[in-house]
């Protein structure tokens, strides 16, 4: 850690899902140590506060909202926090393996790619599956087979989306990456500005990779890094409030990029 504070911050929103918060704070802090990380905390009006983790990290902020706010905006709340050189956003259903130093790698794979603005680790589910944290820019068609069952008519559509040809220990350039685990530099942030608050949930990070990448910035997956995600995919069914809310989000992302968003970051590393 340099004279002036940690070289990254972690950003965690918490609005009570305790039993997730737990596991991730406890694996954070025995795979990557406490005295090279710092922690930003939001406490998003939740009920029983973030009291428990406060004291783990020695450089820690807490951010109290006065009112519940959206995802982006709360993404916000870290970015004007923050003063390291590295920024990285994380959901609370995460967790690291105590070996991993997943933050530390990252880290030095920001380091190693000094254009690369935004990257993310290689994400696993916890029953070792790989979820595909890399991901191309939506088209009809991965629509059409992801929200309307036409995954068998569509089976490319699906694979050129989730960046099924790459490998996964690798290093891969992308179009956007899952933002439950997004990875900031300093430069590029103050180069792009703020998370969109108008996509109230979902596509706020497609968006924020989008306009990374039209800075002139890479958006990178460093495979040799790797976390869990306990993904919840509440839009999953087609009847949820969280399916209206991506519905929402793909029209107004539709709106703003068009239908052609400019698939930019097809190159190898």
């Amino acid at each position: 850690m340099s004279g002036q504070g940690p070289e990254v911050e972690v950003g965690i929103i918490y609005t009570g899902e305790r039993h997730f918060m737990t596991p991730l704070i406890a694996s954070l802090a025995a795979s990557d140590g406490t005295d090279n990380v710092g922690l930003i905390l939001v406490d998003n009006r939740s009920a029983d506060g973030t009291g428990d983790w406060e004291q783990t990290f020695p450089a820690t902020q807490v951010i109290h909202n006065e009112q519940r706010l959206g995802y982006a905006e709360n993404l916000n709340r870290i970015l004007e926090a923050s003063t390291a050189r590295y920024i990285l956003l994380m959901n609370t259903d995460m967790h690291f393996d105590v070996d991993s130093r997943c933050v530390s790698r990252m880290v030095e794979f920001m380091d190693a790619y000094p254009d690369c603005g935004l990257a993310s680790c290689g994400i696993y589910h916890p029953d070792g599956n790989y979820a595909h944290p890399a991901r191309r820019f939506q088209t009809i068609k991965t629509i059409a087979a992801r929200r309307l069952g036409m995954e068998m008519i569509f089976p490319k559509a699906i694979a050129d989306y989730l960046c099924m040809e790459q490998d996964h220990s690798g290093t891969v350039d992308c179009d956007w990456v899952s933002g439950c685990f997004m990875m900031l530099r300093r430069e590029t942030y103050e180069q792009v500005g703020a998370f969109d608050n108008r996509f109230a949930k979902y596509f706020e990070d497609v968006d924020m990779c989008r306009r990374v990448s039209q800075a002139g910035w890479r958006v990178m997956i460093n495979g040799a890094a790797r976390c869990y995600h306990h993904e919840q995919r509440g839009s999953k069914s087609v009847l949820s409030r969280d399916a209206l809310l991506h519905l929402q989000s793909y029209l107004r992302w539709i709106s703003k990029w068009g239908f052609d968003s400019g698939q930019s970051s097809r190159r190898a590393a």
